[in-house]
């Protein structure tokens, strides 16, 4: 890229030249793409250390007579730079050939780079050359995507074990990342800003603690101060987004948000500006209680004339796109707030004695003038005024939509509901207003009042009730998003009165009841309404919130003395200003401030801190303190107090109250032995405040006329002021909300973990500290998964990966739940197969096996239900068995990952591949392929999941027998090729394409109890079974069960669930009653092709059929499931089939076998691979016969007990008597169908030698267990903790990563 030319007196040094012309050199920085010599590691560590890290390549300018140079160009690549070098080829050589002065050659080539880069440079970002080199080698180093942006580098120190590395600090916007190069020994780290849990900075040298209790001390010798604030704001920002979003943890930023009119140039990059704008926006708002959406667009120095006191106060003017506003720096002495809306005119000043002060008046819509005086740059800011000025938007209320609701807006109840005060009190009241009016009108009323301590001290005395709505808006802010808001509470009431079935709507009903019940105005029809219409307008206008207990409490408050519309927006700002995050799923703002109320009871009572964290008071006080501002523990009257200086001062106040409060009963508290005598202490001292100044009538509750006066509410407002005011700033709470932040999240992930291992404590594969490390390993890559995805936008795969079904919530079978209930914790700790592939990968032994994706093929046994999910559960059984130590139950894992339903699309094609040999046999092989759509591997996909339970031996009993009636009915194979060619499929392969044609699955399954007097098969119903009153009808009234008109066909590769179309079923109606009429004496009346009510009498027949046909071929996997789950128990029943295994299958397993035991094949393993090679050689020539099919017995009933080899030492059951009724009818159909389906039988039985090769689980186990080599290397345990460590590491240092 071209660059602005700069001057170089040593071109030469460090470089290489690679190519020359009479005044241009492209070099080549040495070392670079070059092994590591001493000259290279020299050059490196010079880099390292000095902290130059040039581009690797650059064009440089120079004349033969003159000693400087000019870099005129740099590239990262050689095919960058190469096409600078050809533009100057094309453009420049011959122009400068025929000039003669050598300055005139400098000056032109100088002038025309210059051009270059203006032009290049335009629609960039504004970054410099040197910051895009810098982000280029900063995403080559650490593999970073093009989304994650570079913030800024520095140069700094890593200290670890004493031993420094000086290298370069990258901070991006999710990850801190270190990188040194000291002869030839690099270094790398890499820090998620979510995973930190302490920041902390000590005069250069700053300190990280991450989760896994990882620190890390980087000294920086310049702008250390401003890389900690830049950490610090940035983990701010990453644990928000958990907050906010767990599943979307990479933390984004639009720049165009934070964008200054006008900015001034400056040489940091553009994202640091930004997020400085985004910091400084932010301590804006807080400060002058404006919206979110404010940014600050820039501050001058200036000072305002203040007509109470007739003098100038110095400060700065702060401009936002929507207010002008001004902060002394005196702290507290004077600011103001004016919304550009009302300003209507800016005029210079130039008279009178100041003339030469720069001095400015701003007149407001109410004619109120505003003066301002040593102005920095005074033409500056009216221009920036002026700008904003045209470009301010009022809104307008806009028609609405109308709805069939009949409402009115409530005013303030407190003037319907009058509560009877005594003379007394009416007369402090006046008194109060009094005060307040003489206060408007010397510092002015409304939004642009001069706020100053004087207004502190009158709302510490108290708000008069009728000024309580005024002041309120005005200093919570709530008054700035209602203007700008007009008609939307209207809007959201009639919105929220449509909605039915609301979960938020019922639990504000509930506690409608409940919000302050002794105030008459809430025992009305009036108070209650209007408190329904606001909880339910906030719960549609902020859905993450919804609706949290106390935001009743708080709302009812509102009412008394706000209108309907004016207590919402109350509402609205104090969840989201106020106090943020405090009414979300697990109040998690008032879990942090209870953190910070810990740490400021810690520093300010040291002697009490111990002791109350002993009793844990701590936790069980502050939920209820701050959720409600102490209206849930303080008397109504009382609290109003609080509530009037909270608005003023925020969360503040909530904690120098409380600090008051646990001081005042120092004594008592040391002096308690339990948590519950502590909490009583506390009860009875919140009950007996009382407020004198605003009594109410006295209460006919006998336990509240009882209770004893502690103290009056303003002693406590003031002594809290007096004590805690100066010292707890709201700077202080934010850097402690920072830190509490960390450790609540991280408080959370452990008592999650805490939950899970005792759930699964029983399992038996890891002990206590396993799982833990497990738990920890999954979370940490979860969200390197998620960030990843987050990113590039785009799922990674890896491989011949298994596009699996996308759930955005994957939710389980009711009956299937988790231990101890399935919510959200659990689920937070489910795995896809990306973390699945990459923990196996990284964890287990066979990793090592790479000719078959073993990884892929557990996944898909392991996932029952076809979720594309596996709970912690079931990772633990996969994992598990393959790390421990039990060879036996490993090697029938094995075996069964190897068998056909679980081979890749490779796999597939080698070892299935259709070698047609009779004419009847092409035409079957053309009808399949033409069926999956040239792609013999689609029906893989078709599986739900390869172990699903739905999907055992009894429903490929049960579709065969099925099959049989639609050929002996009459339909031939072409038509059921036909009906099955146009049925559409869910496939596991979640594509664009697929899924679009893929709509409906239907399983059939067997049900667990048929109906008295029936036996019957059933299929998965839609709701079109069901009457209106949700009755089944049809054959389901008959003692019959339907399905729907759905058949089901095992193919060849696995189970393709079908659903035919509408027209395919009369036609097969026709054919069936056909076939009826030609055999009258049938003994099973055939209705529809799919729906059989006596069918589940036949299933027993068919699995000899299945046997005879191909006993290779394994249909479906369900049944073996039971080795992850009970490996040493078994399944629930006592037998269980495993197919055998083709010949190219065993191939590939015993290839997979050698690559786990490191590629050596001893002569001990070679023998037993001949040996298996003889037995499936000699099982060519054995009949086909229920008794190929290898019976296991999983000890779990009974007292059998199975052989060495798991074998049964007992037969299997006979058959049921109703084999010969499906014997004698398939006789009679065979007859009425003709020769031509005999014919078409006996050829389809004939078996091809090759294929019929195979050798049983038996044989496998029995002489595998005889090589000493393999019963070793499958009997060595993996210690899954000191796996989980290198994974870490690994992650920690950059060296691999799966994803």
């Amino acid at each position: 890229m071209w660059i602005e030319p700069k001057e170089l007196l040593l071109p030469s040094t460090f470089w290489i030249a690679e190519m020359y012309s009479r005044y241009f050199v492209l070099q080549k920085r040495r070392g670079h793409g070059e092994s590591r010599g001493f000259g290279s590691m020299l050059v490196g560590t010079y880099d390292s250390v000095w902290n130059t890290k040039p581009a690797p390549y650059r064009i440089v300018h120079r004349t033969p007579s003159s000693e400087v140079s000019y870099e005129i160009a740099i590239g990262i690549t050689q095919d960058e730079i190469a096409k600078d070098w050809e533009w100057l080829q094309a453009n420049l050589f011959n122009v400068l050939n025929e000039m003669e002065n050598e300055d005139e050659v400098t000056n032109f080539t100088i002038c025309k780079i210059k051009s270059l880069y203006t032009q290049n440079n335009q629609d960039e970002t504004g970054e410099t050359a040197d910051f895009k080199v810098m982000t280029s080698q900063f995403r080559k180093t650490f593999k970073m995507p093009e989304e994650e942006r570079l913030v800024n580098s520095y140069s700094a120190t890593y200290v670890k074990n004493k031993i420094p590395r000086q290298g370069q600090l990258y901070i991006s916007l999710n990850h801190v990342c270190f990188y040194s190069y000291m002869l030839g020994h690099e270094v790398k780290r890499i820090i998620r800003f979510a995973e930190l849990e302490d920041i902390s900075r000590n005069a250069n040298t700053i300190y990280l603690k991450t989760t896994n209790n990882m620190t890390y001390n980087f000294t920086l010798i310049f702008n250390a101060g401003e890389a900690h604030l830049l950490i610090e704001q940035l983990n701010k920002m990453a644990i928000q987004q958990l907050i906010q979003d767990p599943e979307s943890p990479v933390v984004d930023h639009d720049p165009s948000n934070f964008a200054r009119l006008g900015a001034k140039s400056s040489k940091k990059p553009v994202l640091l500006r930004d997020l400085t704008a985004r910091q400084k926006s932010e301590e804006f708002r807080i400060y002058f209680r404006l919206p979110q959406t404010e940014i600050i667009d820039g501050k001058i120095k200036a000072n305002i004339w203040t007509p109470y006191s007739k003098r100038f106060n110095a400060g700065y003017i702060y401009l936002s796109p929507n207010f002008f506003c001004f902060r002394s720096d005196v702290k507290d002495l004077v600011s103001v707030v004016i919304p550009m809306k009302t300003i209507k005119s800016v005029e210079k000043k130039d008279d009178g004695q100041q003339r030469f002060d720069n001095q400015i008046v701003i007149i407001t819509s109410e004619n109120v003038p505003f003066m301002f005086a040593q102005i920095v740059d005074r033409e500056v800011l009216i221009s920036k005024i002026t700008d904003l000025l045209s470009r301010i938007h009022v809104p307008v209320s806009r028609e609405r939509a109308k709805y069939d609701i009949s409402w009115s807006k409530q005013t303030a109840l407190m003037n319907t509901f009058k509560t009877q005060f005594s003379s007394d009190i009416i007369r402090n009241q006046e008194e109060k207003m009094v005060r307040w009016e003489a206060h408007f009108r010397d510092f002015g009323r409304g939004i642009g009042m001069f706020r100053t301590t004087d207004v502190i001290n009158l709302i510490v005395e108290g708000i008069p009730d009728q000024l309580r709505q005024e002041i309120w808006l005005i200093f919570s802010g709530a008054i700035h998003d209602k203007e700008m808001n007009p008609g939307l509470y209207e809007d959201l009431v009639e919105k929220a009165a449509c909605i039915k079935d609301c979960f938020a709507h019922d639990e504000i009903d509930r506690d409608l009841p409940r919000s302050l019940p002794e105030h008459p105005a809430f025992q009305s029809t009036d108070g209650i309404g209007a408190l329904r219409r606001v909880l339910q307008a906030y719960a549609l206008r902020n859905p993450q919130v919804g609706y949290c207990q106390a935001m009743n409490i708080v709302s009812s408050v509102f009412l008394l003395f706000c209108d309907e519309e004016n207590a919402f927006w109350m509402l609205a700002s104090l969840c989201e200003n106020l106090l943020p995050d405090y009414y979300k799923d697990k109040v998690v703002g008032a879990q942090i401030d209870q953190g910070v109320l810990n740490e400021l009871v810690e520093t300010h009572l040291a002697d009490l801190h111990e002791h109350l964290e002993q009793l844990g008071v701590i936790k069980m006080i502050s939920i209820s303190w701050f959720l409600t501002i102490f209206m849930s523990v303080i008397s109504y009257e009382s609290s109003l107090h609080i509530l009037d200086c909270f608005f003023y001062e925020g969360a503040k106040i909530i904690f120098m109250v409380a600090l008051q409060i646990i001081e005042w009963n120092r004594d008592k508290l040391l002096k308690c032995q339990d948590d519950g005598e502590a909490m009583l202490v506390l009860q009875n001292y919140l009950e007996g405040i009382y407020n004198p100044d605003y009594q109410v009538p006295p209460s006919t509750d006998k336990r509240k006329m009882e209770r004893s006066q502690t103290q009056t509410v303003q002693t406590l407002i003031h002594e809290a002021y007096t004590k805690f005011g100066e010292e707890l700033t709201q700077q202080r709470i934010e850097e402690l909300r920072n830190k509490h932040r960390r450790l609540t999240m991280r408080q959370f992930d452990i008592d999650n973990e805490k939950t899970i291992v005792k759930a699964y404590l029983q399992n038996p594969y890891f002990d206590r500290n396993e799982l833990h490390m497990l738990l920890t390993i999954i979370r940490e890559e979860k969200h390197a998964l998620k960030s990843m995805q987050q990113q590039q936008k785009a799922q990674c795969s890896l491989s011949e990966t298994p596009q699996l079904l996308h759930h955005q919530s994957p939710t389980r079978v009711p009956n299937d739940p988790v231990p101890g209930g399935s919510n959200g914790r659990y689920e937070a700790y489910w795995v896809n197969y990306e973390v699945f592939h990459t923990l196996f990968t990284e964890l287990t032994p066979w990793r090592k096996c790479v000719s078959v994706d073993l990884g892929e093929k557990l996944f898909r046994l392991t996932d029952k239900k076809g979720t594309g999910y596996l709970d912690f559960g079931q990772l633990i059984n996969a994992l598990g068995l393959v790390c421990s130590s039990k060879s036996m139950e490993k090697l029938k894992l094995l075996y069964v990952l190897h068998l056909p339903p679980l081979l890749s699309k490779a796999e597939i094609e080698r070892s299935r591949r259709p070698r047609p040999r009779t004419k009847d046999d092409a035409e079957e092989a053309f009808e399949a392929e033409d069926f999956f759509d040239d792609d013999a591997s689609e029906s893989m996909e078709a599986l739900p999941s390869p172990s699903d339970h739905q999907f055992d031996a009894d429903d490929y009993a049960l579709i065969s027998a099925t099959q049989h009636l639609h050929n002996l009915a009459g339909i031939s194979g072409n038509t059921f090729m036909d009906l099955s060619r146009n049925t559409p499929n869910l496939s596991l392969n979640s594509n664009t394409s697929s899924l679009a044609q893929r709509n409906s699955t239907f399983y059939v399954d067997l049900p667990a109890a048929a109906l008295p007097g029936t036996t019957t098969a059933t299929a998965t119903r839609s709701d079109a079974g069901r009457d209106d009153d949700g009755q089944e009808f049809g054959l389901r009234q008959q003692g019959r069960y339907e399905s729907i008109d759905t058949f089901s066909d095992i193919s060849d590769l696995g189970a393709a669930r079908m659903t035919p179309p509408p027209g395919a079923t009369a036609g097969a109606a026709s054919a069936s009653a056909a076939a009826a009429a030609a055999a009258d004496k049938m003994l099973l009346n055939v209705e529809t092709i799919s729906n059989f009510s006596q069918i589940s009498d036949l299933v027993a027949a068919t699995r000899l059929d299945r046997a005879d046909s191909n006993a290779t071929d394994s249909r479906s996997l369900g049944s073996l499931g039971y080795l992850l789950d009970q490996p040493d128990e078994g399944a629930s029943g006592s037998h269980q089939t495993i197919p055998h295994l083709r010949k190219e299958n065993f191939q590939l397993l015993w290839r997979s076998i050698i690559e786990i035991m490191g590629c050596v094949q001893d002569e001990e393993m070679r023998m037993a691979y001949e040996n298996l090679l003889e037995l499936g050689n000699s099982n060519i020539k054995k009949e086909p016969s229920l008794e190929s099919f290898t019976q296991l017995n999983l000890g779990g009933s009974g007292d059998e007990q199975p052989d060495s080899n798991g074998n049964p030492t007992t037969p299997a059951a006979e058959h049921s008597s109703t084999t010969r009724l499906f014997v004698a009818l398939e006789e009679e159909l065979r007859q009425a169908g003709g020769k031509a389906s005999s014919s078409r039988d006996s050829s389809s039985s004939s078996t091809n030698t090759s294929e019929a090769w195979h050798i049983s689980i038996n044989q496998f186990i029995a002489t595998v267990l005889t090589v000493n080599t393999i019963v070793q290397g499958f009997q060595t345990p993996i210690q899954i903790t000191e796996q989980v460590e290198q994974l870490q590491k690994k992650r920690r240092k950059c060296l691999s990563t799966n994803y």
